[in-house]
């Protein structure tokens, strides 16, 4: 019994609860702070390889394992199940074969009779392992399952009580807020009531800023107009009644300034003359001392007598003196204190009543009738001499008219006259030097026909004459234009790098050519100087002739008359015309002055300049 009890515990088929399958991996490495530390201060032989540490991991077996434990009622059941089959049964020849041995041949004859079937009664016992391996699978399974609804009970109570906890925190939260909330309307009502009240109130106080704004403004419109008024009648205001005025303001201005030192001083003048009091006590009480002394002291020497009286005197001379300067001091420092301030007062008008202003307005509208009429007069010519000058404007302006269009015949004239004399000058010329220009003309040619062979164009026997090579010329040159037209459209940095080279090597050849005529210049030089040395020496005999000074140059001053130029210059920037006085023929240009009059005249301009600054 205890044998299949100890078969049952020790079943290696029974399943392992659900979380013991998960104890056959291999744990986490989970480390706290502590072990890293730790293995950081160990030395580096000291330190584990992954190899030793994953050999260092136990890992669980099977025998290991602990089983699940069997209710008591269940191992009861099982060992009645198994109390009843093992008396049911006896032991058989089941480890024993059919084959009889030869020391066996005996016993196990009488026992052939009975011989059942091996293969049933293992067939019988895999059955009945079988079923007690489902029951065990099945307890176990009831026992996991029975945990796990526990589990489930636990977490579900757990989960209630939680959502009971947050359910009450969700109320006491749901009221504080209310609280808050009825809290606050009635605040806000209280602060609506308040900023309505305040509303009410500023909006009083505008409307008493606008009633008090407009009054100012109106206020300050009777201000402008009053002053514009005082500064009317201050302007019509007699200087005489305005320097009056000045000087009664100066008066009170210092006779406010005498009272306020007064003011001021009486308070250390007294003290001075308590002091000046008691000096003159002190002088007199030392005055009779000293008579007294000189009546009980008649024997004493009178020279004494006399330098005391001498001290005593110095020292009241000495005393009166300090508290003289001491006043005068006093009066520098509150001199020095006053600040004049104006006493803001208006100064007396001069109009006090409206009928003076009406007397003062017809004075001086008698006075101005004079002007009045001048001015009146002053116009009436004005508008004359107006008419007169448009008349004279409108019949400058037939004349000048007139004048341009005889200038504009006479200048046609004159050109015709140029261009026939101009025929006449080339018609004379051609007759009288034809040899002149035979000689260029034959210039021209060699250097048409220098240019022709350069250009390689002499390749005919024949020789052309000027007009052909000079077309021959242009036609080459129109080619070589359109090649460069071409070729700039093709490479324009090739045509201006080659364009670049001509124009250096044409550099070149000209300051070759420079420096070749500088040394055949150096040349002649040499060569000239070198004959003037190789020349004999001429010795001059005799006196050395002596030229007559040239005689005194006395200028004469010229005066000459301007005042046809000047009268000239004046009518052409007034009219843009003059008549010359001389000729009496009309000019459109302006005068032109010869210098020496253009420096008179503005040195004469100078000279006024400087009269008049």
């Amino acid at each position: 019994m205890t044998r299949v009890a100890g078969e049952l515990t020790t079943n290696p088929f029974s399943l392992p609860p659900e979380l013991e399958c998960f104890w056959l991996q291999e744990p986490v490495a989970e480390r706290s702070a502590e072990e890293r530390l730790q293995e950081r201060k160990l030395k580096v032989w000291e330190k584990p390889t992954c190899s030793s540490s994953y050999g260092a991991i136990s890992k669980i077996r099977d025998p290991d394992l602990p089983m699940a434990p069997v209710p008591p009622a269940v191992d009861d059941m099982l060992a009645a199940a198994k109390l009843k089959v093992m008396a049911e049964e006896r032991p058989d020849n089941t480890f024993l074969t059919t084959v009889a041995t030869k020391p066996a041949i005996g016993l196990v004859e009488p026992l052939r009779k009975s011989e059942k079937d091996i293969r049933t009664y293992v067939q019988r016992k895999r059955e009945v392992f079988l079923v007690h391996m489902a029951c065990d699978n099945k307890r176990e399974e009831i026992v996991r399952l029975d945990a796990m609804a526990k589990a489930k009970e636990d977490a579900l109570a757990a989960s209630q009580q939680t959502l009971d906890e947050d359910a009450k925190k969700f109320e006491d939260y749901l009221q504080e807020r209310i609280a808050k909330a009825s809290s606050a309307t009635k605040e806000s009502e209280m602060l609506a009531k308040v900023k309505q009240d305040k509303v009410a109130r500023i909006k009083n106080l505008r409307q008493q800023i606008a009633t008090v704004q407009s009054e100012t403004s109106k206020l300050k419109e009777v201000r402008v107009e009053s002053e514009r008024y005082k500064m009317f009648l201050e302007k019509i205001t007699p200087p005489e009644w305005k320097e009056e005025q000045r000087k009664k303001k100066e008066q009170r201005k210092k006779e406010r300034a005498e009272r306020w030192k007064k003011e001021r001083l009486a308070p250390i003048m007294e003290q001075l003359a308590q002091e000046e009091e008691k000096l003159f006590e002190k002088i007199a009480q030392e005055d009779a001392e000293a008579e007294a002394s000189k009546k009980r002291s008649k024997k004493q020497r009178r020279r004494e007598d006399e330098e005391e009286l001498l001290q005593r005197q110095r020292e009241r001379d000495t005393r009166r003196k300090r508290i003289q300067k001491r006043r005068e001091e006093e009066e520098r420092k509150v001199n020095a204190e006053y600040v004049a301030v104006s006493s803001e007062e208006e100064p007396e008008l001069f109009f006090k009543e409206p009928q003076q202003l009406m007397d003062s307005f017809t004075e001086l509208e008698e006075l101005n009738l004079f002007l009045i009429q001048s001015s009146q007069e002053a116009e009436q010519q004005l508008d004359e001499i107006r008419n007169n000058f448009e008349a004279m404007k409108k019949n400058m302006g037939h004349k000048v008219q007139q004048l341009k269009d005889q200038i504009r015949q006479l200048e046609q004239s004159i050109k015709q006259e140029q261009r026939r004399g101009e025929e006449i000058k080339q018609s004379h010329a051609e007759k009288a030097s034809t040899a002149i220009q035979d000689k260029k003309l034959t210039s021209l040619a060699k250097k048409v026909h220098e240019v022709y062979t350069r250009c390689n164009l002499a390749r005919d026997q024949q020789q052309p004459d000027t007009l052909q090579m000079l077309g021959a010329i242009e036609s080459r040159i129109e080619e070589l234009i359109q090649g460069l037209d071409e070729a700039y459209q093709q490479d324009e940095d090739l045509v201006m790098r080659l364009e670049k080279i001509k124009e250096g090597d044409r550099r070149e050849r000209v300051r070759e050519n420079r420096l070749k005529e500088q040394s055949e210049k150096q040349e002649d030089r040499l060569k000239q100087s070198l004959q003037r040395s190789q020349k004999p020496v001429f010795k001059k005999a005799g006196k050395q002739v002596m030229y007559r000074s040239p005689p005194l140059r006395q200028e004469r001053k010229v005066v000459e008359d301007t005042t046809d130029d000047e009268a000239h210059a004046r009518d052409h920037k007034v009219f843009d015309i003059y008549i010359d006085r001389k000729t009496g023929v009309p000019h459109t240009d302006a005068p032109v002055e010869e210098p020496r009059h253009r420096r008179a005249s503005v040195r004469k301009q100078e000279r006024a300049k400087c009269r008049s600054e």
